[in-house]
């Protein structure tokens, strides 16, 4: 098999052709492993269930982005797939409780900044920078501050042109009297993964197939010295769940998938047959449409800039229940097609309530919701794109309309009684979800 591209020293200036016997490649390191499901059936651990419900209301995005960001702090060592398992919460716990946070295994909107943040340290640490394979396309993120050839750090791109899959697979995990095997997985006909030790050096291997691709099985190995282990396992893992085999025209499907639709402009909530309220200006949405189908505006208060729309929304019949803004929020929005939930915090004053949450710009008219589940405002309109980090929006304050004026608008509703935080923004995302619309604007 062929070698193809090769080893990214300091600032990437050597490029070489690697050996064509990958057989003799040093095969010892960590695992990325899949998610570790709890010991028993999630229904007996409510916490976990808890938990669980709450990561996966995150936008896929930002969950893999969380796990990519644990990995990177050590406190992971697991495939960055936006799932939630063992591995993902026992992460979240280690992580909080290095912030001396309440470990409960739900990333609040400051911690989720926090780790984002710490992660793009220790990314900027090594110089991480995503590298492309000339002749193959293929992409990976590279540590080009630590890859030097002759201290025993290396990065190669590899491909083969044989579609055998498992017959590499087995030349890689065969037995050598220099050679430990530590951790070996195999999906047939779709990836594998080797890592162990040759002498004093360890390594993590990765190829992958598309047989409509040329060449069909494209993969990676990372080498390091294993002194250096403790430091570079991780880094090996976080390499690893940047790999791209297949990015180009080639990884394609014979038919391309349809092209992504546009973002919403708003979400708003149904609080009656028919309307729905959302936080708009009426100039900046001459023709608002929902599900595809044409609405229209019933109402504004240009104070506020809530917003009536009517239209064809079911409502489920329940009358709405307000509570007061509280430190701990959850802010229900949209991810592409779905609901998501934000972990959130209140900021500001009576006067000029805030709550600080990593929300897309979609998130005006977002209800806002105490963990009773409770209603407390609604996200004012957004104006400006969220900051990012790995392309995640950070936590930023946006303007909260305050329950009394959305009380005020819709001329009813009632007080939530006050009492335990019971809800995470799991149960919450999921309560209210088909109560939820996103509004777009054709201009």
């Amino acid at each position: 098999m062929k070698r193809t591209a090769a080893r990214f020293l300091f600032a990437f200036a050597t490029l070489a052709l690697a050996t064509l016997a990958l057989a003799i490649l040093p095969v010892a390191g960590p695992g990325a492993h899949a998610q570790t499901p709890p010991a028993g059936p999630e229904a007996a651990d409510p916490a976990m269930a808890a938990q669980k419900a709450a990561f996966l209301a995150l936008p896929e995005a930002m969950r893999k982005a969380a796990q990519d960001a644990l990995v990177w702090l050590g406190y992971y060592n697991g495939v960055a797939d936006g799932d939630f398992g063992k591995r993902t919460r026992d992460a979240i716990l280690a992580f909080q409780a290095s912030m001396k946070a309440p470990a409960d295994g739900m990333l609040s909107a400051a911690e989720l900044q926090a780790l984002l943040a710490g992660a793009q340290k220790a990314r900027d640490a090594v110089g991480f920078q995503v590298v492309s394979d000339a002749k193959t396309g293929a992409k990976i993120g590279a540590p080009a501050k630590l890859l030097d050839a002759r201290a025993g750090t290396r990065l190669d791109f590899a491909s083969s042109a044989d579609a055998d899959l498992s017959a590499l697979y087995a030349r890689l995990t065969a037995g050598k009297q220099t050679r430990k095997v530590a951790y070996k997985a195999m999906k047939p006909d779709d990836f594998f993964v080797v890592s162990g030790q040759e002498g004093p050096s360890k390594y993590y291997t990765r190829f992958e197939k598309n047989a409509l691709a040329s060449p069909p099985i494209r993969g990676f190995t990372f080498t390091y010295p294993a002194s250096l282990g403790p430091q570079l396992d991780r880094i090996a893992i976080a390499v690893a769940n940047s790999f791209e085999a297949f990015p180009g025209p080639a990884a394609a499907p014979a038919q391309a998938p349809p092209a992504a639709g546009p973002e919403p402009s708003s979400t708003a909530l149904v609080v009656a047959p028919g309307q729905a309220l959302t936080a708009l200006k009426a100039d900046d949405c001459p023709n608002p449409m929902v599900g595809g189908k044409p609405v229209r505006f019933e109402r504004a208060d240009a104070a506020t800039s809530l917003m009536m729309i009517a239209g064809d929304f079911d409502w489920k019949g329940e009358t709405l229940r307000f509570g007061a803004p509280a430190a701990d929020l959850v802010v229900l929005g949209f991810a592409g097609p779905r609901v998501a939930a934000s972990s959130a915090s209140l900021a500001g004053d009576e006067a000029r309530p805030v709550v600080v949450a990593a929300v897309e710009m979609s998130a005006g008219g977002a209800p806002v919701f105490d963990r009773q589940g409770a209603l407390v405002g609604l996200v004012a309109p957004i104006v400006e794109a969220p900051k990012r980090i790995a392309g995640v929006a950070l936590a930023a304050p946006h303007a909260l309309i305050a329950p009394d004026a959305v009380r005020a608008f819709l001329g009813g509703g009632e007080s939530a009684a006050p009492g335990p935080a019971t809800l995470s923004a799991g149960d919450i995302a999921a309560r209210e979800k088909d109560a939820l619309v996103a509004v777009f604007c054709q201009k």
